[in-house]
């Protein structure tokens, strides 16, 4: 049975004013057995990787010891008591939540008039704060106050206005919820499917673009509706291909979280996506100085998140997309000379966060540094990325990831000349794609193309067949199904360089001239 380092995380993600203030939690809330949990704390921090056989032995002895996982599993929960104390004023949630804590004991004990002067406090924090859920849940409390006759000084004109601010906040909860569920639609379809590839991929995209909320932005009226409904359509219109769109809705979404300070410091993660998700449709259209811009505000803003333990998450997510991001901009701007200094960095990276970045952070990324390897000639290293795809466990990678890996992988194969591997590699990729009933028309030309290629040993033959396939791909860049997946890579100019016995750098940058 595998042993979890789960407590072991929390620990190594303290501050040292977190760490304090949980071992002055600890003495007033274990009376008795304070020494226990404090003791297994010191422990746990002081290890550099968690192993269990360390703290049995330490503590061989002690009756701790003998139910170390209750132990554990106790301390944890003492750990995450401590720090929602610790920053219960800092969010706006934990504040209303303690507030509705204090609102029952205050209505518990009869005391009506501090009950209603704490109500209309915490209604003025959700109101200020747009968040119609607390709201309802606290007008609710007013209007049971008033139907009990626990207010007696509500007049007819004061209960009727609670009741219009009550129906008028349940709409902008229910249109909040229905966006909410929209982003969640499209979020599980960019997951499951990825790029539109077939007419029925189309029409399950289309079903959530053509909801009246999507189509009418004016509906849109609170902060938490513009977010979800600026989410949705710059996926929307990356998945469509919309440019133009994709980087209009991505810097909306950055402009009005810039709007509200407040949310920009209670979800810092939020903010750091959506720049990410601006700066990557920046490449893509081609505005390098507006991309160079937003890295800079995206670098400095991460430097209050440096060298401090309990954000190291952050961290970490900020490395994997700045380090994404620049790679992307290297390749797509041409500036191939600081390509292998980028990969040294991110294999750095990979070494300092270690555990702390999840699998499915890893693999976009890994295809993206297969790809600059490619470019570069080191079609080993472009392997050893790609086979970390292929290898990788995870069953809720995205399906276009591992598919394109299975194909890029094939063309690295054939440039590196390892022929007598294709034969069962393309066999083993056409069952896969089969089974996934993600075989297409670009999947087809790329297996057909390797089939015949390696048993060509003829210069002129395998020249035709070249000048077929970058007819055949060329064809594909006019499909709407097809042309997404030929953005992840450049085909055409892989061909025109085996035509030209080149490099693929010089065909790039001389299609650039």
């Amino acid at each position: 049975m595998r042993v979890s380092d789960d407590l072991f995380q929390l620990i190594k993600s303290m501050s040292k004013s977190e760490k304090g203030y949980f071992k002055k939690f600890a003495s007033k809330h274990t009376i008795g057995e304070k020494n226990i949990y404090v003791k297994l704390f010191d422990a746990i921090e002081k290890m550099e990787a968690y192993d269990e056989s360390v703290i049995k032995k330490k503590f061989s002895g002690e009756k701790f010891a003998e139910k170390l996982y209750s132990t554990k599993n106790y301390l944890f929960n003492l750990i995450l008591k401590a720090l929602s104390s610790y920053h219960a004023e800092k969010f706006v949630v934990s504040r209303l939540n303690m507030m509705m804590i204090e609102l029952n004991v205050l209505f518990e004990k009869g005391l009506y008039k501090q009950f209603k002067t704490l109500l209309n406090k915490a209604i003025s924090i959700a109101s200020e704060n747009e968040k119609p859920f607390y709201l309802a849940l606290l007008y609710n409390k007013a209007l049971t106050s008033v139907a009990t006759d626990y207010y007696t000084d509500y007049d007819e004109f004061d209960y009727d206005k609670l009741k219009r601010e009550a129906l008028g906040n349940l709409d902008k909860l229910s249109i909040n919820e229905q966006y909410h569920i929209l982003y969640n639609d499209m979020f599980m379809f960019t997951k499951e499917t990825g790029n539109v590839r077939n007419e029925s991929d189309l029409e399950k995209l289309n079903s959530i673009f053509s909801n009246p909320l999507l189509q009418d932005e004016s509906l849109a009226v609170t902060f938490d509706a513009k977010f979800k409904l600026y989410t949705v359509l710059g996926h929307y219109y990356r998945i469509v291909d919309d440019k133009i769109n994709w980087l209009k809705y991505r810097k909306r979404l950055v402009g009005l979280m810039e709007s509200e300070k407040k949310y920009i410091r209670e979800n810092p993660r939020s903010y750091i996506l959506a720049l990410n998700n601006y700066l990557h449709a920046c490449v893509y259209t081609g505005m390098n100085e507006e991309f160079e811009e937003n890295l800079k505000k995206l670098k400095v803003f991460a430097k209050q998140f440096e060298n401090k333990k309990e954000y190291i998450d952050i961290q970490s997510r900020i490395f994997m997309l700045t380090s994404d991001l620049e790679l992307n901009f290297s390749i797509k701007s041409l500036n191939f000379e600081n390509l292998r200094s980028i990969i040294d960095n991110i294999e750095s990276g990979f070494k300092k966060f270690g555990a702390m970045i999840s699998e499915n952070r890893k693999i976009s990324l890994y295809n993206r540094l297969a790809y600059a390897c490619f470019l570069i000639r080191e079609y080993g290293n472009s392997l050893l990325y790609l086979n970390r795809i292929l290898n990788a466990t995870n069953s809720k990678i995205e399906p276009e990831q591992h598919i394109f890996a299975r194909i890029r992988s094939l063309i690295v194969h054939f440039e590196a000349g390892n022929y007598d591997l294709l034969e069962y590699s393309v066999r083993t990729t056409r069952r896969f794609l089969e089974r996934s009933n993600r075989i297409f028309k670009f999947e087809k030309l790329i297996l057909k193309f390797i089939t015949l290629a390696v048993n060509y040993s003829d210069d002129e033959q395998r020249l035709a067949l070249y000048g077929r396939l970058k007819e055949d791909i060329s064809r594909l860049q006019d499909d709407k199904f097809e042309k997404n997946i030929l953005e992840q890579f450049d085909f055409v100019s892989w061909i025109d360089s085996k035509i030209m016995n080149t490099a693929m750098l010089n065909v790039l940058k001389k299609k650039a001239v």
